[in-house]
Protein backbone atom coordinates (compact mmCIF):
# COMPACT_ATOMS: atom_id res chain seq x y z
CA UNK A 1 0.00 0.00 0.00
CA UNK A 2 1.38 3.50 -1.06
CA UNK A 3 1.20 6.33 1.65
CA UNK A 4 -2.16 7.22 1.86
CA UNK A 5 -3.21 10.94 1.28
CA UNK A 6 -4.84 12.99 3.91
CA UNK A 7 -8.30 14.22 3.25
CA UNK A 8 -9.89 16.97 5.49
CA UNK A 9 -11.72 15.65 8.15
CA UNK A 10 -14.70 16.56 10.58
CA UNK A 11 -15.31 15.00 13.90
CA UNK A 12 -18.01 12.52 12.51
CA UNK A 13 -17.07 8.75 12.43
CA UNK A 14 -18.32 6.13 10.11
CA UNK A 15 -20.25 3.29 12.59
CA UNK A 16 -21.39 0.03 12.34
CA UNK A 17 -25.36 -0.36 12.56
CA UNK A 18 -26.87 -1.68 15.04
CA UNK A 19 -27.55 -5.07 13.67
CA UNK A 20 -26.73 -8.93 13.38
CA UNK A 21 -23.17 -9.53 12.49
CA UNK A 22 -22.85 -6.07 11.34
CA UNK A 23 -18.92 -5.82 11.41
CA UNK A 24 -18.67 -8.42 9.12
CA UNK A 25 -15.03 -9.60 9.06
CA UNK A 26 -15.87 -12.79 9.49
CA UNK A 27 -17.29 -12.73 6.03
CA UNK A 28 -13.70 -11.39 4.93
CA UNK A 29 -11.59 -14.11 6.64
CA UNK A 30 -12.61 -16.97 8.54
CA UNK A 31 -15.32 -18.54 6.25
CA UNK A 32 -14.63 -17.81 2.97
CA UNK A 33 -11.99 -19.96 0.85
CA UNK A 34 -10.70 -18.92 -2.61
CA UNK A 35 -13.27 -18.96 -5.15
CA UNK A 36 -16.27 -18.92 -2.77
CA UNK A 37 -16.52 -22.69 -2.58
CA UNK A 38 -18.07 -22.53 0.41
CA UNK A 39 -21.36 -21.42 -1.30
CA UNK A 40 -21.76 -24.73 -3.68
CA UNK A 41 -22.06 -24.66 -7.36
CA UNK A 42 -26.26 -23.24 -7.48
CA UNK A 43 -25.78 -20.55 -5.03
CA UNK A 44 -22.87 -19.13 -6.42
CA UNK A 45 -25.19 -18.72 -9.65
CA UNK A 46 -27.36 -16.25 -7.70
CA UNK A 47 -26.69 -12.53 -8.00
CA UNK A 48 -24.85 -11.79 -4.80
CA UNK A 49 -24.23 -8.74 -2.63
CA UNK A 50 -23.16 -5.64 -2.92
CA UNK A 51 -19.77 -5.85 -1.15
CA UNK A 52 -17.97 -8.20 -4.12
CA UNK A 53 -15.97 -6.51 -6.04
CA UNK A 54 -15.75 -3.36 -4.70
CA UNK A 55 -14.98 -3.47 -1.03
CA UNK A 56 -12.34 -5.50 0.71
CA UNK A 57 -10.52 -5.73 3.80
CA UNK A 58 -7.47 -4.23 4.58
CA UNK A 59 -5.14 -5.28 7.73
CA UNK A 60 -2.22 -3.12 8.92
CA UNK A 61 0.96 -3.84 11.47
CA UNK A 62 3.95 -1.99 11.39
CA UNK A 63 6.49 -4.27 10.70
CA UNK A 64 4.65 -6.37 8.72
CA UNK A 65 3.45 -6.89 5.02
CA UNK A 66 -0.02 -5.84 4.26
CA UNK A 67 -2.58 -8.53 4.49
CA UNK A 68 -5.73 -7.57 2.03
CA UNK A 69 -8.91 -9.87 1.95
CA UNK A 70 -12.04 -10.23 -0.50
CA UNK A 71 -15.35 -9.67 0.65
CA UNK A 72 -17.47 -12.83 0.49
CA UNK A 73 -19.23 -13.02 -3.08
CA UNK A 74 -23.00 -12.33 -0.85
CA UNK A 75 -21.97 -9.74 1.36
CA UNK A 76 -24.47 -7.21 1.16
CA UNK A 77 -22.23 -3.72 2.33
CA UNK A 78 -24.31 -0.86 2.98
CA UNK A 79 -23.39 2.67 3.78
CA UNK A 80 -26.05 4.99 5.12
CA UNK A 81 -26.95 8.62 6.86
CA UNK A 82 -27.84 7.89 10.19
CA UNK A 83 -31.21 9.79 10.70
CA UNK A 84 -31.12 9.92 14.33
CA UNK A 85 -27.15 11.25 14.55
CA UNK A 86 -25.10 13.35 12.17
CA UNK A 87 -23.08 10.95 10.75
CA UNK A 88 -22.82 7.63 8.18
CA UNK A 89 -23.25 4.01 9.11
CA UNK A 90 -22.03 0.89 7.83
CA UNK A 91 -24.50 -2.05 7.87
CA UNK A 92 -23.03 -5.41 6.47
CA UNK A 93 -25.68 -8.50 6.12
CA UNK A 94 -25.01 -11.65 4.03
CA UNK A 95 -27.64 -11.48 1.56
CA UNK A 96 -28.33 -15.37 1.72
CA UNK A 97 -28.79 -15.33 5.33
CA UNK A 98 -31.55 -17.91 5.78
CA UNK A 99 -29.48 -20.21 3.16
CA UNK A 100 -26.13 -19.96 3.99
CA UNK A 101 -23.35 -22.64 4.23
CA UNK A 102 -23.28 -24.78 7.18
CA UNK A 103 -19.86 -23.49 8.40
CA UNK A 104 -21.13 -19.59 8.02
CA UNK A 105 -24.56 -21.15 10.15
CA UNK A 106 -22.33 -22.27 12.77
CA UNK A 107 -19.40 -19.51 13.24
CA UNK A 108 -18.17 -18.91 15.57
CA UNK A 109 -19.72 -21.61 17.97
CA UNK A 110 -19.15 -24.26 15.48
CA UNK A 111 -17.46 -24.53 12.04
CA UNK A 112 -14.78 -22.24 10.73
CA UNK A 113 -13.07 -22.53 7.39
CA UNK A 114 -14.84 -26.28 6.76
CA UNK A 115 -17.79 -28.00 7.86
CA UNK A 116 -15.41 -30.30 9.94
CA UNK A 117 -13.24 -27.61 11.33
CA UNK A 118 -13.85 -26.45 14.59
CA UNK A 119 -12.26 -22.82 15.67
CA UNK A 120 -9.87 -23.17 18.63
CA UNK A 121 -9.88 -19.51 19.77
CA UNK A 122 -11.83 -15.89 20.13
CA UNK A 123 -13.70 -14.70 16.36
CA UNK A 124 -11.59 -12.45 14.54
CA UNK A 125 -13.80 -9.39 15.44
CA UNK A 126 -12.79 -9.99 19.33
CA UNK A 127 -9.22 -10.44 18.82
CA UNK A 128 -9.14 -7.07 16.83
CA UNK A 129 -11.28 -5.22 19.88
CA UNK A 130 -9.09 -6.92 22.63
CA UNK A 131 -6.81 -4.72 24.62
CA UNK A 132 -3.11 -3.68 23.90
CA UNK A 133 -1.82 -6.17 26.33
CA UNK A 134 -3.49 -9.15 24.81
CA UNK A 135 -2.08 -8.41 21.21
CA UNK A 136 1.21 -7.61 22.47
CA UNK A 137 1.49 -11.22 24.51
CA UNK A 138 -0.24 -13.51 22.35
CA UNK A 139 0.41 -11.72 19.03
CA UNK A 140 3.63 -9.41 19.55
CA UNK A 141 2.02 -6.57 17.18
CA UNK A 142 -0.91 -4.61 17.30
CA UNK A 143 -3.16 -4.26 14.01
CA UNK A 144 -5.17 -1.96 12.28
CA UNK A 145 -7.86 -2.92 10.11
CA UNK A 146 -10.16 -0.67 7.52
CA UNK A 147 -12.54 -1.70 4.89
CA UNK A 148 -11.45 -0.58 1.76
CA UNK A 149 -13.88 0.97 -0.71
CA UNK A 150 -12.85 1.12 -4.75
CA UNK A 151 -12.63 4.58 -5.26
CA UNK A 152 -15.07 4.52 -8.45
CA UNK A 153 -18.64 5.96 -8.94
CA UNK A 154 -19.58 1.91 -9.95
CA UNK A 155 -18.64 1.12 -6.19
CA UNK A 156 -19.95 3.81 -4.67
CA UNK A 157 -23.11 3.80 -6.28
CA UNK A 158 -23.84 0.19 -5.37
CA UNK A 159 -22.84 0.98 -1.97
CA UNK A 160 -24.32 4.41 -1.28
CA UNK A 161 -27.74 3.78 -2.94
CA UNK A 162 -29.56 6.27 -1.92
CA UNK A 163 -27.06 9.35 -2.53
CA UNK A 164 -25.56 10.14 -5.83
CA UNK A 165 -21.90 8.72 -5.96
CA UNK A 166 -20.12 12.45 -5.99
CA UNK A 167 -22.19 13.34 -2.65
CA UNK A 168 -21.79 9.80 -0.75
CA UNK A 169 -17.83 10.48 -1.78
CA UNK A 170 -17.68 13.75 -0.27
CA UNK A 171 -19.74 12.48 2.57
CA UNK A 172 -17.34 9.26 2.89
CA UNK A 173 -13.98 10.96 2.58
CA UNK A 174 -15.31 13.75 5.01
CA UNK A 175 -15.84 11.39 8.03
CA UNK A 176 -13.04 11.11 10.60
CA UNK A 177 -10.04 9.01 9.86
CA UNK A 178 -10.25 8.07 6.38
CA UNK A 179 -7.90 8.30 3.99
CA UNK A 180 -7.44 7.69 0.06
CA UNK A 181 -4.31 5.27 -0.94
CA UNK A 182 -3.32 3.21 -4.27
CA UNK A 183 -3.20 -0.13 -3.14
CA UNK A 184 -1.61 -3.16 -5.04
CA UNK A 185 -4.02 -5.86 -6.21
CA UNK A 186 -2.13 -8.57 -8.37
CA UNK A 187 -0.68 -7.24 -11.08
CA UNK A 188 -3.10 -3.73 -11.10
CA UNK A 189 -2.74 -0.62 -8.47
CA UNK A 190 -5.96 1.18 -7.66
CA UNK A 191 -7.26 3.77 -5.53
CA UNK A 192 -9.18 2.92 -2.46
CA UNK A 193 -10.98 4.97 0.00
CA UNK A 194 -10.31 3.27 3.44
CA UNK A 195 -12.52 3.56 6.11
CA UNK A 196 -11.16 2.56 9.84
CA UNK A 197 -12.53 -0.69 11.57
CA UNK A 198 -13.05 0.95 15.31
CA UNK A 199 -11.55 -0.59 17.96
CA UNK A 200 -14.66 -0.88 19.99
CA UNK A 201 -18.07 -3.38 20.30
CA UNK A 202 -20.55 -1.11 21.84
CA UNK A 203 -22.61 -0.61 18.37
CA UNK A 204 -22.02 -4.43 18.03
CA UNK A 205 -24.85 -7.12 18.96
CA UNK A 206 -23.34 -10.32 20.04
CA UNK A 207 -25.17 -13.14 18.65
CA UNK A 208 -23.37 -16.01 20.56
CA UNK A 209 -22.46 -16.36 24.39
CA UNK A 210 -19.47 -18.47 23.52
CA UNK A 211 -17.70 -15.49 21.65
CA UNK A 212 -18.52 -12.48 23.95
CA UNK A 213 -15.23 -9.61 23.50
CA UNK A 214 -11.91 -9.95 25.22
CA UNK A 215 -11.70 -7.64 28.33
CA UNK A 216 -8.76 -8.89 29.75
CA UNK A 217 -5.75 -11.36 29.46
CA UNK A 218 -6.87 -13.78 32.45
CA UNK A 219 -10.45 -13.84 31.06
CA UNK A 220 -9.08 -14.73 27.20
CA UNK A 221 -7.09 -17.17 28.75
CA UNK A 222 -9.18 -19.38 30.65
CA UNK A 223 -11.66 -19.69 28.14
CA UNK A 224 -9.32 -19.95 24.97
CA UNK A 225 -6.14 -21.81 26.52
CA UNK A 226 -5.08 -24.03 24.03
CA UNK A 227 -5.13 -21.67 21.04
CA UNK A 228 -3.46 -18.42 23.07
CA UNK A 229 -0.58 -21.62 25.02
CA UNK A 230 0.17 -22.49 21.28
CA UNK A 231 0.21 -18.96 20.64
CA UNK A 232 3.09 -18.25 23.49
CA UNK A 233 4.93 -21.42 22.64
CA UNK A 234 5.61 -20.29 19.36
CA UNK A 235 6.77 -16.60 20.46
CA UNK A 236 8.61 -17.47 23.71
CA UNK A 237 9.79 -21.35 24.08
CA UNK A 238 10.03 -21.99 27.19
CA UNK A 239 9.47 -18.64 28.76
CA UNK A 240 5.77 -18.63 27.80
CA UNK A 241 4.28 -19.45 31.20
CA UNK A 242 6.46 -16.31 32.75
CA UNK A 243 5.47 -14.43 30.17
CA UNK A 244 2.08 -15.19 30.86
CA UNK A 245 1.89 -14.49 34.11
CA UNK A 246 3.98 -11.18 34.11
CA UNK A 247 1.58 -9.85 31.01
CA UNK A 248 -1.58 -10.78 33.88
CA UNK A 249 0.47 -9.31 36.49
CA UNK A 250 0.58 -6.30 35.01
CA UNK A 251 -2.40 -5.82 33.81
CA UNK A 252 -4.60 -6.67 36.86
CA UNK A 253 -2.11 -3.90 38.61
CA UNK A 254 -2.58 -1.18 35.95
CA UNK A 255 -6.24 -2.04 36.11
CA UNK A 256 -6.16 -1.57 40.21
CA UNK A 257 -4.21 1.79 39.75
CA UNK A 258 -7.19 3.30 37.34
CA UNK A 259 -9.62 1.83 39.51
CA UNK A 260 -7.91 4.34 42.53
CA UNK A 261 -7.73 6.71 39.72
CA UNK A 262 -11.67 7.01 39.19
CA UNK A 263 -12.14 6.46 42.95
CA UNK A 264 -10.00 9.33 44.14
CA UNK A 265 -8.79 11.39 41.67
CA UNK A 266 -5.24 10.35 42.57
CA UNK A 267 -2.92 7.56 43.24
CA UNK A 268 -2.08 7.46 46.67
Amino acid sequence: MNTPCRTHENHDTITFAESECSDGMCCFTCVIPPGNKHVGFFKYLRKGGTASPYVKLLVTSEGYKDELYDACKFLNFIISQDAAKPHLKMDLRCSIYKSRPSQCMGYPDQAGESVYQKISGPCIFNEYTAPRAYHKLVYKREWKAFYAILDHADAIRSLCAHEEPSVARSLILGAKGVVRAAISVGRDERDYLLIPIQNETRNILYVSEKHQPIVTIRQAYSRWEEKIQNNLKNHYRDEWESRLKSAIETEEKDAGKRGDEDTTGNLE
